[in-house]
C-alpha cells in the first residue's frame, strides 16, 4: 500500500474533496463520508475470499443492462463528499470500465462483506449514505469475519417515500433473490 502524505491527518478546511481524494496516489484504501477521511486497512485473506466468490455467483445472474465489479470507488456526493468503495458493486452497463469514480446514479446494487474493521461504517454510516444518494438496494454480508457465527446476507431496499432502506430479509442457509436476476448461493459456500 502507498503512503498517506503526513497531513492527511489534518483534513482541508471544509472537509475532503473530490480534488483532494484525486491527488493521492492510486493504491490508497481510503473512503469519505460527510467529508472526513476513513483510512482502510488491507482486508483479510477471508475477507476476500467471501468477497470473489460472492461476486462470482451473482455475476452469471446479470441481464445484459448491469455489470459488475469489485471494490471500485462509487461517488455517491460531492459536497460533502461521500466517496465510497463497496466490495462488490453492480451498476449500468452503459458506464465505461475507464470510469473513476463511478457515478451513485448508475449503481443499482452495493454490497458490502462486513470485517471486524469496518462493522461501524458497513451498519450506519455507509448505508445511510447509499440510500440518500438513491441507491435501489443494499445487502450485506456478516460472517464469522465480523463476529457472526454463520453467514447471514441482511437485504435492503430503498423506501423512495421516506428515502431510507427497508430490510427485505435476513438469509441465513442460502440466498435467494431477482433483483439482479435469478440468484440462489449458498452462503455457507463462500467461508469454505
Amino acid at each position: 500500500m502507498t503512503a498517506l502524505p503526513t497531513d492527511y491527518l489534518y483534513p482541508p478546511p471544509g472537509g475532503w474533496t473530490l480534488a483532494d481524494v484525486r491527488a493521492l496516489p492510486e493504491k490508497c484504501r481510503v473512503e469519505v463520508l460527510d467529508g472526513a477521511l476513513i483510512v482502510n486497512p488491507s482486508p483479510l485473506p477471508i475477507h476476500q475470499r467471501i468477497m470473489r466468490r460472492l461476486a462470482a455467483a451473482l455475476e452469471p445472474a446479470l441481464s445484459p443492462e448491469w455489470q459488475l465489479e469489485v471494490d471500485i470507488d462509487v461517488l455517491l456526493e460531492e459536497e460533502p463528499l461521500d466517496y465510497v468503495a463497496p466490495d462488490i458493486v453492480v451498476f449500468s452497463a452503459t458506464v465505461p470500465l475507464t470510469t473513476r469514480p463511478i457515478p451513485a446514479g448508475t449503481v443499482l446494487l452495493a454490497v458490502e462483506v462486513v470485517s471486524k474493521g469496518s462493522r461501524r461504517e458497513d451498519r450506519g454510516s455507509k448505508p445511510l449514505a447509499y440510500a440518500e444518494a438513491g441507491v435501489p438496494h443494499y445487502w450485506r454480508l456478516e460472517s464469522q469475519a465480523s463476529g457472526a457465527l454463520a453467514p447471514v446476507m441482511h437485504t435492503y431496499v430503498l423506501d423512495v417515500v421516506t428515502g431510507s432502506y427497508t430490510e427485505t430479509g435476513a438469509h441465513q442457509g442460502r440466498l435467494r433473490s431477482a433483483v439482479i436476476g435469478p440468484v440462489d448461493i449458498d452462503l455457507a459456500a463462500l467461508t469454505r
